[in-house]
């Protein structure tokens, strides 16, 4: 079962059936300045991402580094597009993406069908998890959500989601990752006869 980005034209958009397992986009950390958080908290609103009330206080998240080299991913059209992006604008941030639809949800976050604003690689689509930095601190869920960044950053395997880029926005940390529009290996196999696979489904 393939997982890979895809680069479809814009009229297929509208398509719908992804499911909460997606996941996307290049590497490097960005901070966002206060112009930028402005903006980003209505877009965030508009988007009905999860929010908290709480004012506990939450700490600035350690650095990742993002493992350039993917061979997995090299010369693929939308891992090439981040790091064009990259190369000319120093950074990755929200504002260099635009927001589809919501495709799914789990227990820490958000996933958002998404692409790039950079018009030559528009079309391609990846998949960024949102999740709010607050919430998981009151729900003691902080280090659970660090540690599947890290682990996403430092492995590269076929049957894992790339993690393209990582960035705070506000008081939300964005993961841009590889789009499944499969959905989740565990969502698949319940549906199986027997939830099994056949060996030549697997």
């Amino acid at each position: 079962m393939a997982m890979t980005t895809r680069c479809p034209e814009d009229d297929e958009y509208e398509s719908s059936g992804s499911s909460s397992g997606t996941t996307t986009a290049a590497a490097a950390a960005a901070t966002t300045t206060t112009g930028q958080n402005s903006s980003t908290n209505s877009r965030i609103s508009d988007l009905s991402f999860s929010s908290s009330s709480s004012t506990a206080s939450v700490r600035k998240p350690a650095s990742v580094s993002i493992t350039v080299g993917k061979p997995h991913k090299a010369n693929q059209a939308a891992w090439e597009a981040m790091k064009l992006l990259r190369r000319e604008k120093g950074t990755v941030g929200l504002d260099h993406f635009r927001l589809l639809r919501r495709v799914g949800s789990g227990d820490i976050g958000n996933v958002y069908l998404c692409q790039l604003r950079y018009p030559f690689f528009s079309t391609c689509l990846y998949a960024m998890k949102v999740v709010d930095r607050e919430a998981l601190v009151v729900r003691n869920k902080l280090q659970r959500a660090e540690m599947e960044k890290e682990i996403l950053a430092t492995l590269d395997h076929p049957f894992l989601p790339t993690l393209y880029a990582q960035f705070e926005a506000s008081h939300y940390s964005c993961l841009v990752m590889e789009y499944c529009p499969g959905g989740d290996l565990h969502t698949v196999r319940q549906r199986q006869p027997n939830r099994r696979f056949s060996v030549s489904s697997a």
